[in-house]
Parts: structure tokens; C-alpha cells; sequence
């Protein structure tokens, strides 16, 4: 079959080599780049993150640092008062001791008020930033001194130093000068702003005795707040807690009414779980945003400076230098693109420039041509190649020509009619002779439609069988052979008919069989005859009786004499009709189609012909058969076959010897089985049994072709004869035949 030219966009665009130039350099230039800029961004990006983890904690650390060294700076203001000024405070002069508290509220701001207290804990002057009076907290007792601390009854005294290095302070006697202050817990004023209070002993620094109290009360809101003010980054606010989670001051102006949320932070809860520091770590804050965050603890008081910053305002940096990353990449990209795009077409352009040529080549069928070389790379040599392999075509197509021309005369001079069949048996190709017998119009027609005749059924059931078609009047007779074919050939065939005509051989056959049969009759003849002969000589003894009888008056047969010589003449001449019969039946010519027949009564009507024969020998005739053994093929050649081997098995025994049949299904076959105790047959003649007119008989005995047309007649009847013999002990012979179901049809 012709191939189909190719149509010129028959590839598709990803299939192409210069998209296959382009996406290598693509990703040849996206693949390394993208890992090793995915190792330095993630490398940089963890530099960031630590650097962004040790600024806040930097931070965080200094102003937790400043915070607590102002709260010491008071504590210092309050000690250094005490030991010049102890007696100014705790006399009686009003005038030196609010000169001294003044001088303490101006220089310190965040100090709201102060108190002093003699021994006892009476109050002795009060004095307070603000012009409004507080209510003197002597009158409720010492409780009020300390806020939320319990009271400080004596002797109980400050217990818990700012200044570091700094004694405790346990019990009374009387302090020294440098005695720490005690600071109460945290505490909110009826304006809502965080308190505390520092309270420091006043002594006599001569005698060390103990004079009184010295207490001030810190703005917490005040004193915090300037250290709120130092630059903060986009988006970072400062709080501050006690250990309790309090909040006691913040940049964000949003988070005290987050109290509760507030203490939910990780960080937070980190510090109250007695956690000093936090170098940094991303979770949610109040407002379940995601933040980065750090903490510090305060010695004194044990409160917790926080720094938070929304997680992308500080990944800013990280996220502008993957920006950058991506426009480098970009870059480099469309650079790597161009260049592949162009080294593509250069490569390409050859390669599309030879497709070219080859289809002007496939378009023209002209293998003659050549493609011009235009370089001496491997392009050009895969050119010089192209070129070479159109020669070998070129060549090899003449051959081709040649051959199919050679192929041709061969089929179409073959005496055997030659067709392709697809699956469903439809003629696809035939050659001349089949043609010739049945015409030029076949294509697509069934075979069995075509070859129509004797035998024609299925034609395809098997090989070797011979057919019988009536072409123009004339019968035919047809050997059929068929083979299978791959199913990959051009012509999408399945089957490959043979029909040889082997009409001559048929119709040879057929006079060889008729021949071997008119010779088993003469052969018969004689015994015939006599049989014959026996019942005519009763019927002439009882007739020649009666006669005379009937001539003699005193001697007349009675009426039932006359009925029982009539009886006996008629009983003598219906057995002469039936040997007659017999004899006719096999000598009679039959139609040469198959049948059903029963092995067992063909095969005792057969020896009926041989019992006058096995009489003059003394011989015996044992036939033992099953009923209903049927077989597919015709009476009288199997009749045929069975007189061949009896007769030959009736020479070959000795008198009063006997000759054994067997017939029995066995299986899907009938076994027939003749067995003779005779002379046997020579090793040397065993291989020449089947031969035509091969025969060990004398002359006028045989004509040497009743085992080779019986091995013809059983070979038709698609069964197997094996012949089997031992010089002096005798001959066996054994027929297998296809067994069939009574009432079968033939295929």
C-alpha cells in the first residue's frame, strides 16, 4: 500500500525541536538558579530573622535596663536625703522639712508624693506634686502604707533591696544609713494610673537610732513614659507587666482593653511562668495578628519589659530582597531566552530546510534527487547520509519493481487458484486462475457464495479437503488449503485460500477404487455361485418331485404336500434374491458424497459376501461390535474397505484357523480392529503394504491395490489405519474413526 504524505504541520508546536531548544535553555537557566537563589535566600532570609531577633532583644534589654535603673535613681534620691537631713525631716521645724521635700519632688519627676512618718508610724508631713490633697494615710492605719503589701508591724522592717550589693535589712536595732527601701506591689490610683510605693527607714547617722519614715509614691505612667519615647521601627510597641500579667504601661494605645487577651500571649505567659528573657519568637499577639517578640525580666521590681512588631512589617527587608531575587531571575530568564531562541533557529533552520527537501522528495516520489549540503557539521553529514540512503532506496525500489513483476508471473502462472480473505471470509485479492474458474467480480463477496458446490459448507473448517464445484457445466473437484495471516499486513487480511484442482486425481481415484471393487467381485464370483447354486438345486429337487408325483395317479401329493414344496421353492429362491442383493448393492455404483452410516450393520452385511469363502477354508468369523457406532462417509467404499481386509486376512490364514472383528467407541473415536493368526507379513514388505499394486499374492490372486485404495478410503473419512504384523504369528489392523452422534449433520 502507498504511504501517506505527511502534511506539513503535521507536528505539533511542542513537539518541535526549537521549543525543545527553548524550554532546555529555560530551565537549564531557571533550575540552578532557582536552587542556588533558594540557598541564599533561605540562608539570608535566617540572617535577617536573627538580626531582627537581636535588635528587639537589644532594645528590649536597654529600655528594661533604663526602667530599672530609674526606679534605683529614686531609691538613691531617697537614701542620700535621709543621713544629712534625718533630724530635718522627723523635728519639729515644718519650714526645713517641706524645703527637703520639695527639693525631692523637683528633682525627681516621677516621684507624685511624700510622707514621713515618725517611729510609730504617725505621719508627720505629707506633701504631693498636685495641688489636690490625698487623704492622710495615717488614719487608716499602716495597712494603707503599703498598698496591696501587707502592714509593716514592728518590728518587722524593708526586707528587698534596689541598689545591688547592698545589705538586707532584717530586724530592729537601728538602721544604718544605707538601709534599702522597701517597694510595694503594684498599685492603681482612683485615676486608674499604676502606682507604687518606695518606703526607706530615716536613723540618726551618729547614734543609729531610728527616727522615723521616709515614703514616695512613683507615677509609674509618668516615669515610663520617656523611655517610650526612644525610635521605635514601623510597627513595634513596648508594654510592660508584672509577674501577675498586669499590664502597667504600653505604646499601643489598643491594648488595655485586651487585658484578658493580653495574658493568652505565649510570651507573657512564658514570663509568668518565671521565664527571665526571650531572645525572640513569632506567634500570635492580642489581636491575633502574627508578630515577632522579644522580652526582658527586671530584677527590681519583677516586672517583664515586652517589644512586639507585626511579622510582615518585619520581614520587610526579607520580602524586598526576594522582590529583588525574582526581578534577577526575570532578568536572567528573558536573556537565557533570547539567546536560546537564537541558537534554536540556527540549529533548527537546517534540520527544517532538510524536512523540507524530503517532502518535496516524498511529494515527487523522485528518488533520483539530492539534497544540497550546506554545512560539513552533523547536519551536513546527516545530508550526505539522507543522500546515500536515497540512493540504497532508489536501488532497492527498482528491485522491489522487480520482484513484485517476478511475484506476479509466478502467481498468476501457478496452476492453483490463490485468494485473501479478511476475518468475515470476504474476498479481498485473487489471482488469475481463481479468475479464471469463477469470474473477475469478486471483491467482497463471502467465499462460500463464490465457490459453490458439493462439500461447500464451511470451507474453512480444515485443510486438505476436496471440494466438488460445477464450473460451466463441467464437475470439478478442488483440494483446499488455508493459512492464517499476521495481522499486521497492508491488506488486513486474515486468511490466505488455496484450491488446487485435482480433478484427474479424483476422478483416478475413483477408477482405481471402482477397479479394486470389480476385481473383489470376480473375485467373489465363485462363491456366489455356489452359494446360489445350493438353494437352486433344492428348488429343482422339489420340483422335479412334485412333477413326477403329479404324473403318477396312485402317487398324487396331497394338497399340504404341494403347500410344503411350494414353501421350500419360495424360502430357496428369497435366498438367492438376498444373495443376489448383496452382490449387487457392492457392486453397485454409488454417489461418491457422505453420510452417516452405522459401522456395525455395513459391517455384517459385508461379511455375509465372505461367509462361502470362510466355509472352504474352514475358517471362523468372530464379529463382536457395540450398536450405534456412527461415522461420517460412504456405505460402499467402507463395505469396500472391510471385504479388502477380510479377504486378505481369509488368504493369509490356514485352514480351520479364525478370523476376529471388533468394533467399540472409545471415547471421540470408533475402534475397528480385524485380527489374524495367518502367516503374518515379512519385515521387508511392511513398508510397501500401501504401495499401488504392490501384492505378494500369485497371479490372478490380487491386482496389489486393496490396502492402498482402503488407506485412501479411510484417510477420507478423516480416520487413521495402522497395520501390524509378525512373520508366522499373524496381522492386525487398526482403523480409528470420528466418532458422530446419530443424527448429526456433515460439516
Amino acid at each position: 500500500m502507498e504511504a501517506k504524505p505527511l502534511k506539513e504541520n503535521s507536528i505539533p508546536w511542542w513537539m518541535r525541536i526549537k521549543v525543545h531548544f527553548l524550554l532546555f535553555g529555560i530551565a537549564m537557566s531557571i533550575l540552578p538558579l532557582f536552587f542556588l537563589g533558594y540557598l541564599g535566600f533561605t540562608s539570608v532570609r535566617q540572617n535577617l530573622q536573627m538580626d531582627i531577633y537581636e535588635q528587639n532583644f537589644s532594645q528590649v534589654s536597654v529600655l528594661a535596663h533604663e526602667i530599672q535603673d530609674a526606679i534605683a535613681t529614686v531609691e538613691n534620691s531617697l537614701n542620700f536625703t535621709k543621713p544629712t537631713t534625718a533630724r530635718a525631716l522627723t523635728g519639729d521645724e515644718e519650714t526645713s522639712r517641706q524645703l527637703i521635700l520639695e527639693t525631692l519632688l523637683q528633682n525627681e519627676p516621677a516621684l507624685k508624693e511624700l510622707r514621713v512618718y515618725d517611729s510609730n508610724f504617725r505621719s508627720i508631713a505629707h506633701l504631693q506634686r498636685q495641688a489636690s490633697v490625698q487623704p492622710d494615710l495615717v488614719a487608716s492605719g499602716p495597712e494603707h502604707t503599703f498598698s496591696t503589701e501587707p502592714p509593716l508591724p514592728e518590728p518587722l522592717l524593708p526586707t528587698k533591696s534596689l541598689l545591688p550589693g547592698k545589705p538586707l535589712l532584717s530586724a530592729a536595732p537601728p538602721l544604718a544609713a544605707e538601709s534599702s527601701a522597701v517597694i510595694s506591689d503594684l498599685y492603681f490610683s482612683p485615676e486608674g494610673q499604676p502606682e507604687i510605693r518606695l518606703t526607706v527607714a530615716i536613723q540618726d547617722s551618729r547614734e543609729g537610732k531610728l527616727l522615723g519614715y521616709l515614703q514616695g509614691t512613683l507615677d509609674l505612667t509618668t516615669m515610663i513614659s520617656r523611655y517610650y519615647n526612644f525610635q521605635l521601627d514601623e510597627g513595634k510597641y513596648v508594654f510592660l507587666v508584672d509577674r501577675s500579667g498586669t499590664l502597667i504601661g504600653q505604646t499601643d494605645p489598643a491594648l488595655p482593653g485586651h487585658q484578658e487577651a493580653l495574658r493568652q500571649n505565649p510570651a507573657v505567659q512564658s514570663f509568668m511562668a518565671g521565664e527571665a528573657f526571650s531572645t525572640g519568637s513569632d506567634y500570635k499577639n492580642y489581636a491575633g495578628m502574627h508578630v515577632i517578640g522579644a522580652f526582658a525580666a527586671m530584677d527590681t521590681p519583677n516586672w517583664g519589659v515586652f517589644m512586639e512588631q507585626p511579622a510582615h512589617e518585619a520581614n520587610k527587608p526579607i520580602f524586598e530582597l526576594a522582590l529583588r531575587l525574582v526581578m534577577i531571575a526575570i532578568l536572567i530568564m528573558t536573556l537565557v531566552m533570547i539567546i536560546s531562541i537564537s541558537f534554536g533557529l540556527k540549529v533548527v533552520h537546517p534540520i527544517e530546510n532538510l524536512e523540507s527537501q524530503v517532502r518535496q522528495i516524498m511529494r515527487t516520489g523522485d528518488l533520483e534527487s539530492h539534497i544540497p549540503i550546506e554545512s560539513w557539521d552533523e547536519i551536513g553529514r546527516l545530508v550526505k547520509s539522507f543522500n546515500q540512503l536515497l540512493n540504497s532506496l532508489d536501488q532497492k525500489n527498482e528491485n522491489l519493481k522487480n520482484e513484485q513483476q517476478l511475484l506476479a508471473t509466478v502467481v498468476d502462472g501457478v496452476d492453483a487458484g490463490m485468494v485473501l480473505l479478511n476475518s468475515e471470509t470476504k474476498i479481498l485479492w485473487w489471482n488469475t486462475k481463481f479468475a479464471q474458474w469463477f469470474g473477475q467480480q469478486l471483491a467482497n463477496l463471502p467465499c462460500e457464495q463464490v465457490i459453490a458446490g458439493q462439500g461447500t459448507e464451511g470451507v474453512l473448517l480444515e485443510n486438505g479437503r476436496t471440494i466438488t464445484v460445477l464450473l460451466q457445466g463441467e464437475r470439478r473437484h478442488f483440494r483446499q488449503m488455508y493459512y492464517e495471516l499476521s495481522p499486521d499486513n497492508p491488506e488486513n487480511a486474515s486468511y490466505l485460500l488455496l484450491l488446487d484442482d485435482v480433478t484427474q486425481e479424483v476422478e483416478m481415484e475413483a477408477r482405481m477404487i471402482e477397479t479394486d471393487k470389480m476385481a473383489a467381485i470376480g473375485l467373489l464370483a465363485s462363491g456366489v455361485a455356489h452359494e446360489i447354486n445350493n438353494p437352486l438345486a433344492v428348488v429343482a429337487a422339489y420340483s422335479e418331485d412334485l412333477l413326477d408325483r403329479l404324473d403318477e395317479e396312485d402317487a398324487a401329493p396331497s394338497q399340504e404336500e404341494i403347500k410344503l414344496g411350494f414353501k421350500t421353492v419360495l424360502e430357496q429362491i428369497v435366498r438367492c434374491k438376498q444373495i443376489t442383493a448383496q452382490l449387487l448393492g457392492f457392486a453397485r455404483k454409488r454417489d461418491s458424497g457422505s453420510d452417516l452410516i452405522d459401522i456395525g450393520i455395513a459391517s455384517a452385511q459385508t461379511l455375509g459376501l465372505l461367509e462361502h469363502k470362510a466355509r472352504q477354508k474352514h475358517l471362523h468369523l468372530h464379529f463382536q461390535g457395540e450398536d450405534s457406532l456412527f461415522a461420517l462417509g460412504n456405505e460402499n467404499e467402507w463395505q469396500q474397505v472391510v471385504l479388502n481386509l477380510v479377504t486378505n486376512a481369509l488368504d493369509a490364514s490356514a485352514e480351520e484357523g479364525s478370523i476376529e472383528l471388533r468394533s467399540y467407541r472409545e471415547g471421540p473415536k470408533i475402534q475397528f480392529i480385524i485380527q489374524d493368526y495367518g502367516e503374518g507379513i515379512p519385515q521387508d514388505h511392511l513398508k510397501k503394504v500401501f504401495d499401488p499394486f504392490f501384492t505378494t499374492k500369485s497371479l490372478g490372486q490380487g491386482t496389489g491395490l486393496g490396502l492402498y485404495v482402503s488407506y485412501g478410503i479411510i484417510a477420507k473419512m478423516h480416520g487413521e489405519m495402522i497395520l501390524e504384523s509378525t512373520e508366522g504369528q499373524g496381522t492386525k489392523v487398526t482403523i480409528s474413526l470420528p466418532f458422530h452422534e446419530a443424527g448429526e449433520q456433515s460439516p
